[in-house]
């Protein structure tokens, strides 16, 4: 099968790419040429191709040419972006690659978010029937650009797959994981000992692998699945198991979460603490069910790896 993925060159976009090869695909890889973005690498296993800008690409008939099915990952989630440059990429530029697509790919594969459904799962895990609840300009996004390729897709008779990850990690990644890997590496104690709570994450080999049973799969059509490594964690697990795969000792102090919040609240780091403390669970059955998934590497593994490249990144 021939397969274009965007945002091939960010850090889910290059493992999904060597998984899409390893399985026999065409792959041909959409590549934003920006700031610190690069293809380096990518040819092994993909044909980069380069995008002006996702939102404003004019070109998508040519680089659409003899593909069978879309993969778009590309999006902004920086938590600094403005709404209006959320938007005009997230809902925008998906809904203009979408359009161009319906005419000649069978199928349409997206990668939304968890946060359609909301920042705090409650007692127990988000189902994808739940109804959706976004809490910020990129969860809306979100939201916006899946409504759009029902739409779309319904118009055209072109196939929609769409998967809701939670936080995803791995090597490469960035962000919070990659602050938090600092922190426990570095051996200053957490306050986070007396935290019970319940998150789900997904490692990125797993995605990866979600992904390609979404291309791949006849039962994918017409879907949308919450997607993790079906294994939940507290905060302090993660900690712990972080440091276990880091080699160190985890150290963790038991401050009352209540105290946590409100140490946030009064440093404007509320949202970051409530990331800490919250549920964020998510029910994973339905893939494992209809389109019989389950994550290839365990929790442990995918901490190992990332673990791996921490340190070899340091050196």
């Amino acid at each position: 099968m021939r397969i274009l993925v965007t945002g091939a060159s960010g850090f889910i976009g290059r493992a999904l790419c060597r998984a899409l090869a390893a399985r026999g695909h065409e792959v041909r890889a959409a590549v934003h040429r920006k700031a610190g973005d690069s293809s380096d690498g990518l040819a092994a296993f993909a044909e980069p191709v380069e995008v002006a800008d996702i939102a404003d690409e004019a070109d998508w008939p040519a680089k659409l040419a003899g593909i069978d099915s879309v993969v778009h990952l590309a999006a902004i989630a920086h938590r600094t972006a403005d709404a209006a440059a959320i938007r005009r990429v997230n809902v925008d530029g998906t809904a203009r690659l979408a359009r161009a697509a319906a005419g000649c790919v069978r199928r349409f594969v997206f990668l939304s978010s968890v946060k359609v459904h909301g920042e705090e799962s409650g007692e127990r895990a988000f189902v994808e029937t739940d109804a959706p609840h976004p809490e910020d300009a990129y969860g809306r996004a979100k939201l916006e650009a899946e409504r759009s390729l029902q739409e779309i897709a319904a118009g055209s008779g072109m196939e929609l797959a769409v998967l809701r990850p939670p936080l995803v990690y791995g090597p490469g990644v960035r962000a919070n994981f990659l602050r938090l890997l600092r922190w426990v590496d570095s051996g200053w104690p957490l306050p986070l000992g007396a935290v019970r709570n319940r998150r789900s994450l997904i490692y990125v080999g797993n995605l990866a692998d979600a992904i390609v049973r979404a291309v791949e799969h006849p039962q994918a059509a017409g879907t949308t699945f919450l997607v993790s490594d079906a294994e939940d964690v507290s905060t302090p697990e993660l900690i712990g198991r972080l440091a276990r795969a880091l080699g160190r000792t985890p150290r963790l102090l038991s401050v009352p979460p209540r105290w946590l919040l409100l140490a946030g609240g009064l440093s404007g780091r509320t949202g970051a603490i409530q990331r800490l403390t919250g549920n964020l669970a998510v029910d994973c059955s339905a893939i494992q069910s209809r389109l019989s998934w389950n994550p290839p590497f365990t929790m442990t593994q995918g901490l190992a790896e990332t673990a791996r490249w921490f340190r070899s990144a340091r050196n």
